[in-house]
C-alpha cells in the first residue's frame, strides 16, 4: 500500500495501530514531550518574542499543512461526497483546529476560553485514536496525531507561557455555544443520514468505528441525551482544577 493510501490497514501488518499498542503510546508520549519542553521553556519563550513567533508560526504551519495535504489524499482516494463530507469543518476537532490556528494570531483570551473546553475533543480523539489501523508507515498516522496534539499543545501553550486562566463563565459560555450546535447539526445529521451523505458530524447519530465508552448510550435521542451529558460532565471536570485553585485563593486571602 502506498504512503498516502486512505484504504483501512489489513490485520496481518505488522505496522497496523491498535489501540495503547507501542505506535499508539510512541505518538503520545512524543505530544506529552512537547508540552513538557513548554514548560521547561516558558519563561524563554514569554521573554523572547522572536523566538516565540519561530515557534507557533513553525508549529502552526505544519498543522495547516498536514490538513491540507489529507484533504488532497482524500480526493484521489475518497467517493466526491465523502471527500466533501470531511471537507467542510462541522466535526469538532476541525472547528478546534480553526480556532487553535486562529488563537496562535489573535490571543484574544476570550477564545482561548472556548477553544479549552472544546480540545477535550482532539483530547479524546487522541486516546480513542480513529485511523483503520493507520500506523507509521501511512501518512494518516502523522496527520492525525499532528493536528490533534497541535490543538492541545495550542491550548497548553497559552495557558503555561501566557497565563491564559479559566473561570465558571467560561465553562457556561463554551457548553451554551456548543450546545445549539449540536441540536442543529444533529439535525442536519438526521436530514443526510442516508447515502450518498452518510453524515455523522461530531458522532452525534452514533458511535465512531472504534471502540469509545459512546458505544454504551443506545441508539436515537436518548443516545443524543447521554452524549451531551457526558461532554457536560466532562467540561465541568476540566474546570475543576481551576475552581478548586480559585477556592483555595480566596480562602487564602480571607485567612488573617
Amino acid at each position: 500500500m502506498s504512503f498516502f493510501s486512505y484504504a483501512p490497514v489489513d490485520t496481518s501488518s505488522p505496522f497496523r495501530l491498535e489501540p495503547f499498542d507501542v505506535f499508539h503510546l510512541a505518538a503520545l508520549a512524543f505530544l506529552a514531550g512537547l508540552g513538557v519542553l513548554t514548560a521547561a521553556f516558558r519563561r524563554r519563550l514569554r521573554e523572547d518574542p522572536a523566538l516565540e513567533r519561530r515557534v507557533l508560526r513553525t508549529a502552526t504551519i505544519v498543522a495547516v499543512g498536514l490538513e491540507i495535504a489529507l484533504h488532497v489524499c482524500e480526493f484521489f482516494s475518497l467517493p466526491f461526497h465523502a471527500f466533501l463530507r470531511s471537507l467542510i469543518p462541522l466535526e469538532l476537532c476541525a472547528i478546534t483546529l480553526w480556532m487553535a490556528v486562529t488563537l496562535t494570531f489573535a490571543r484574544r483570551p476570550g477564545l482561548f476560553e472556548i477553544l479549552y473546553f472544546w480540545s477535550i475533543g482532539a483530547l479524546a480523539s487522541l486516546v480513542f485514536a480513529n485511523l483503520d489501523g493507520a500506523g507509521p508507515d501511512r501518512f494518516r498516522y502523522y496527520q492525525y496525531f499532528g493536528t490533534h496534539g497541535y490543538t492541545i499543545l495550542v491550548v497548553a501553550y497559552f495557558a503555561i507561557v501566557h497565563g491564559f486562566r479559566i473561570r465558571f463563565r467560561s465553562l457556561v459560555k463554551a457548553v451554551g455555544i456548543l450546545f445549539p450546535i449540536t441540536l442543529a447539526l444533529r439535525f442536519l445529521n438526521l436530514a443526510f443520514e442516508g447515502p450518498p451523505w452518510s453524515l455523522n458530524y461530531m458522532y452525534l447519530l452514533r458511535p465512531p468505528e472504534v471502540e469509545t465508552p459512546l458505544e454504551a448510550f443506545g441508539e436515537g435521542w436518548g443516545y443524543y441525551a447521554a452524549f451531551v451529558i457526558l461532554a457536560v460532565a466532562l467540561m465541568a471536570l476540566a474546570w475543576a482544577p481551576w475552581g478548586i485553585a480559585r477556592a483555595i485563593r480566596a480562602r487564602k486571602r480571607s485567612l488573617p
